[in-house]
């Protein structure tokens, strides 16, 4: 367990240290706050304009996270930083459950701190006060990142290095999209379950609507179930992986 949090506490560390992730936090308030200027292209929705930007914003933030497991993994393989770990029985599984929890508690900090200048901002342009829904929309993107870093952990076992940033991006969006997908040929037979589906974190969803807290724990549940069941299938495929 030591060996497993200092691996987390390292990447999230290295993450948090960065002054280009605090550039872009600043940039996204900037951006959300921004909406409020919008208010005749928008019909006057520009309450709705802030929520939509502040969640997709936030999704996306969370998303670059999520990302950078991609590139960090293949480098420390490569250039053997993680060469001590890797050489113990359970070595291989503690290195990508540290890398795991480490990137998602830093995408968990980054989605809190968006959401914290979201809520001030609200604030400050229309002046209502904390709003239970829109805490629980951003508390389903911050959960996200469960299931979203445990599948940039999985491709980061599968698929050569130089293309594995592009194809785990294309596999989030088609994770966000998948219910839809579902509707149309062979995706009917192929979902219920087996594909993921990241759309169950999405604020819109029919169900949030009438569900609340409950369906805020349930999305979380499954997706803490479905990076148990991704981790797992990453450490068997780490296992018989040749490491140079």
């Amino acid at each position: 367990m030591n060996e497993i949090m200092a691996i987390a506490g390292s990447t999230w560390r290295r993450i948090l240290r960065m002054k280009v992730v605090y550039f872009l936090i600043v940039c996204v308030w900037i951006l959300i706050g921004s909406a409020m200027n919008y208010d005749i292209l928008s019909l006057g929705e520009e309450k709705e304009l802030m929520i939509d930007v502040s969640l997709l914003l936030n999704t996306i933030a969370i998303a670059l996270i999520v990302i950078s497991v991609t590139f960090e993994i293949p480098r420390e393989l490569h250039e053997g930083a993680a060469a001590t770990m890797l050489t113990k029985p359970l070595g291989r599984t503690q290195y990508l459950v540290g890398k795991f929890l480490g990137s998602v508690i830093t995408a968990i900090i980054i989605g809190l701190i968006i959401a914290a200048g979201f809520f001030v901002l609200f604030y400050m342009v229309f002046g209502e006060p904390l709003i239970i829904s829109l805490l629980q929309a951003h508390l389903l993107i911050i959960a996200s990142s469960i299931p979203m870093t445990a599948i940039a952990v999985l491709f980061s076992m599968i698929l050569p290095e130089m293309i594995t940033p592009i194809i785990t991006a294309i596999a989030l969006w088609f994770s966000f999209s998948t219910s839809h997908l579902a509707k149309y040929g062979f995706m009917k037979i192929i979902y219920g379950g087996v594909l993921p589906d990241l759309d169950l974190f999405n604020f819109k969803s029919a169900a949030m609507i009438t569900a609340g807290w409950s369906y805020v724990a349930m999305a979380a549940v499954w997706g803490a179930i479905f990076s148990v069941f991704a981790l797992t299938l990453s450490s068997l495929i780490f296992r018989f992986k040749d490491i140079k």
